[in-house]
Order: C-alpha cells, then structure tokens, then sequence
C-alpha cells in the first residue's frame, strides 16, 4: 500500500503546494509509503528545498481514453494508473490517492475509478469550484464511495464542510511555521511589506490612501511576489508591518510566516486566518473595509513612531504565539493520526 499525493506544477511560490510536499515527507519519515504525482517528467518544485519522493505520471492519450471506456462499460472494474520513478509502475485498489479539492465535482471518477481517494482540501472556498447551480445534479467527490476520507487545514475548513457535508469523515490537520526558515527578529526597519499575488486592487486603495496623507514619508514599502522562501523571510524580519491582503483563504500562510518573523500583521483573515488573527498582537479587519484598513496602518504607524516599544511588543508576541501553536512537531502528530485512522478505515473496507 503506497499513498499518492496529487500535485498542481508550480514554478512560482504556491504555499499548498508546499504543504503536500510536506505531507508526504512525514508520510516517509513515519514509515508509510507516500509519493507527490507530477505529469511532467523531472518536475520537482525548486522555491524550496526538498528530497521529497516523486513519482510522474506515463500514461499516454490512448491510455486515458482507454479508462474512459473502461469506466463507461466495465464501471465496475479498477482503472489502474500508469507511474514511473517510484517502486511499482502503477497505482491500484491497494493504494490511496490524494486529491486536491480545486480538481473539482469529477475528481474522484476521473482519476482511478476503484482506487480509494482522500480529498486534500486546504481552501474551502474553492470546494464548490466547477459545480452546477442545478439541484439536482449531486455529483460530488465527498460523497463518493471510494472517498475515504477528508484532509482540511483550518479550524474555518473544518466549518465549512461539516456544515456542508454533516455524513463527511474529516480529519484536520495543523499547519507549520518552518522556524528556521520564519523566525523572530527584534531589529526592524521602518518598512511595510505585503504579498503582490491576491487582491491588489485593495492593496493599491490602501497604499494610495497612506499615500497621500503623507503616512508614508519616511517609511519604506516592500510589495513582492514569486520570491524564493528565504528573500520573503528576510523581508519579513526586517519589516515592522505586514499589510495582508489575502481573500478568501483556507489557512492564510503569508501572514502567519510574518507573524513568526515578528510583523505585526494588520488587514484581511481572508477566514482561514480568523484562528491566529488575534486582537492582542494583531489588527484584523472587516473583510473589504478598505477605509479602516487604511485609517488602522495610518494609527500602527504613528504609534510606531512615537512608541516603537508598542508594536515591537506586539512583534514578539505574534512569534511566540505562532511558534507553539504551529510547530513542526504538532503539524507532524496531527498528520500521522489522521493517516492511521485513514489506514485503519482502509484496511478494514
């Protein structure tokens, strides 16, 4: 029995993507056989240093459209999936794949029918990508029967499917701060930083609005987008403020990183982020109020200014507070037992 972890291909920094990366090295490390599935041969995600196990799919077109026959006139029978690099050359009944939730309504019949699956959903906001607005068509992977089971990675995740799928065997697990890579700085330069890659519209109002109210004049901005893992985690450590644009998110990584490196971190929980947004070292703010956002960075920089000791302070909370509640060790433990679980359901299936 080996576990194969479903990967999107991204050259660019893409935090979920990291995460199955980890999944499947603790997976190994543990003793339980795991891969990341990639198409292209040779593909390895290279923004952050790994040896992760992978595998790469050989299946050709006839071979797809061979298992589209296969499901259309033998449903019943396993569609096994060709593999290369790994120590079997397919993936069958005796293994599990893992799917990300963006694959959408079909995932768990496109790919193996008759292997398990385990849905990976880290953005439940992107649960219902794909689906119809008809009532009638309920075609869904977390209520297929070879779904054994649900990955989610937030207190909010953990919500949003139970409500939507009371009957859904999940399990969640906590995600990691790496703190040799996101760790706490004392020394800061006066200077904001935030990510470029979601809702840049709000992020030019807020920097505007800062703008020209002459906020800003003696504070540096640091936007930035597709950088490698180490460059972010020094602008975070040398930035006094992370301004955090995300919306929606499943977890909400970039500001949790920078909370680890002693930002004070002020803007949008994007709702994943609602479990660490807290009002004692942080500002979260109403989901697209764009006028507080900006009146709040305006308060945190001249109290800066006139008292840096508060948001240091601040700071180092927000490290502290991240550094025990997602540790490596804690996000290890979770991931285990929820896979023994799984692979008890499994075996006894």
């Amino acid at each position: 029995m080996t576990i194969y972890y479903l990967c999107p291909e991204h050259n660019t920094p893409v935090g979920g993507v990291r995460v199955i990366y980890q999944h499947v090295d603790v997976l190994n490390r543990n003793g339980i056989p795991a891969y990341v599935v990639h198409s292209n041969p040779g593909f390895r995600v290279r923004w952050f240093e790994n040896e992760t196990s992978i595998v790469y799919w050989r299946g050709s077109i006839i071979d797809r459209l061979h298992g589209k026959i296969k499901r259309r006139f033998q449903p019943d029978q396993v569609v096994e999936l060709r593999i290369k690099g790994g120590k079997s050359s397919v993936i069958n009944s005796e293994d599990i794949i893992v799917i990300p939730e963006l694959y959408g309504p079909d995932l768990a019949w496109v790919y193996g029918k008759g292997i398990k699956k385990v849905v990976l959903n880290q953005n439940c906001y992107l649960t219902f990508n794909g689906y119809s607005l008809n009532k009638d068509r309920l075609i869904s992977p977390y209520l297929d029967p070879d779904t054994l089971a649900t990955l989610v990675n937030s207190k909010d995740g953990e919500d949003y499917l139970r409500h939507a799928f009371p009957q859904l065997l999940l399990h969640r697990f906590r995600l990691s701060i790496d703190p040799n890579t996101f760790y706490f700085q004392a020394e800061k330069k006066k200077q904001l930083c935030f990510s470029r890659i979601k809702n840049q519209q709000d992020a030019m109002q807020v920097i505007n609005i800062l703008k020209f109210r002459g906020v800003l004049e003696d504070f540096e901005i640091v936007p930035f987008i597709n950088l490698p893992q180490a460059e972010v985690a020094k602008i975070y450590r040398e930035s006094v403020i992370f301004l955090s644009f995300g919306y929606p998110e499943g977890f909400g990584l970039p500001a949790a990183e920078a909370m680890a490196s002693g930002c004070v971190v002020i803007g949008f929980h994007g709702g994943g982020g609602r479990e660490f947004f807290n009002p004692e070292f942080s500002y979260p703010i109403e989901q697209g109020d764009i006028l507080g956002f900006a009146k709040t960075v305006e308060h945190a920089i001249k109290t800066y200014q006139k008292q840096p000791e508060i948001l240091l302070e601040k700071g180092r909370l927000a490290a502290q507070f991240i550094r025990d509640t997602y540790s490596l060790e804690l996000e290890e433990k979770e991931i285990v037992s929820a896979w023994r679980a799984i692979l008890e359901k499994f075996h006894s299936v």
